[in-house]
């Protein structure tokens, strides 16, 4: 039985669900090409050519982490930054024999343009939910895909996730401001977007999510300080990407959205503290991980 459903939630853009983050597909020309690729063993590809009617042989990864990459071996190009591709096959503790990871990756950059058939789709780094992480733009139909940078849960703030064995943070979280400037650099391409369509808690949403997390990290940057309790429905310390009492994380709502942060790396010079214990479970048992 397959594990994917979809839905045409605007004209010629489709999300996959599956397990893991949600996967967009978007026909263009004679193929499509998809954002993101879940975390099912399953064949993606096949099941989302058979969607469309058309060949999908194209990925770009918003980012790393493997709820987002570990369909990537069904196809044939795999676009990312040079820090994605760094970890987006580090299975977070699940076996590595249950997934396709031989192939390699195409490097993008901030401002790429990729248009596989008249539908051209800007790059924007913000390296911040992860290294090197990033948000599409789809010109034509004015839409962002921003990964996890924006969610109607919530957006987390953990460090990046291990390169090599033996690293418990590839590199220290994202402190607040970093967080607030990357959403300043996707207000100031907002002209190209009207709706933006998140990895996680459904889509679309309007451009007022944008704002509402500014207004958010320039609160916590004022001084508001959040709740010591980090969870909401399904994240909770029962989940290993939940951040342990240790790594003194706080989460901040504001307006219907929400933050988990390091009450350590508010400002950037804060990163002079480093992070030299693990923030989450997940973040020890990464630390096992090899490159395939």
């Amino acid at each position: 039985m397959s594990v994917f459903s979809s839905e045409l939630i605007m004209e010629n853009i489709y999300v996959i669900h599956g397990v893991g983050g949600d996967s967009y597909l978007l026909p263009c020309g004679e193929g499509a090409v998809m954002i993101d690729t879940g975390m099912s063993p399953q064949n993606l590809r096949v099941y989302a050519e058979q969607l469309c009617g058309k060949d999908v042989k194209t990925v770009i990864n918003t980012h790393s982490h493997f709820d987002h990459t570990a369909g990537n071996g069904f196809f044939e190009t795999i676009y990312s930054t040079e820090d994605i591709s760094r970890s987006a096959k580090n299975t977070m503790g699940l076996d590595p024999a249950e997934f396709l990871l031989d192939y390699s990756f195409t490097i993008i950059h901030d401002g790429d343009i990729i248009d596989l058939g008249g539908r051209p789709l800007k790059i924007v780094e913000l390296d911040s939910h992860s290294p090197g992480n990033i948000a599409i733009i789809d010109i034509n139909n004015r839409c962002m895909f921003p990964g996890d940078e924006l969610d109607s849960g919530q957006v987390l703030l953990l460090p990046g996730y291990a390169e090599k064995a033996g690293q418990l943070h590839a590199k220290p979280a994202a402190s607040v401001e970093t967080y607030r400037n990357a959403l300043y650099k996707l207000k100031a391409q907002q002209g190209l977007f009207d709706w933006i369509l998140p990895a996680h808690n459904g889509a679309p949403a309007g451009i007022d999510l944008l704002d509402r997390f500014i207004e958010l990290a320039e609160r916590i940057l004022d001084g508001y300080e959040g709740k010591m309790d980090c969870s909401n429905g399904g994240y909770n310390a029962s989940v290993a990407h939940f951040p342990l009492d240790s790594a003194n994380y706080r989460r901040g709502e504001w307006k219907g959205v929400a933050l988990v942060y390091c009450a350590d790396l508010i400002w950037d010079a804060d990163y002079a503290k480093g992070q030299a214990e693990p923030a989450t479970e997940l973040h020890t048992i990464c630390s096992a991980y090899s490159m395939v």
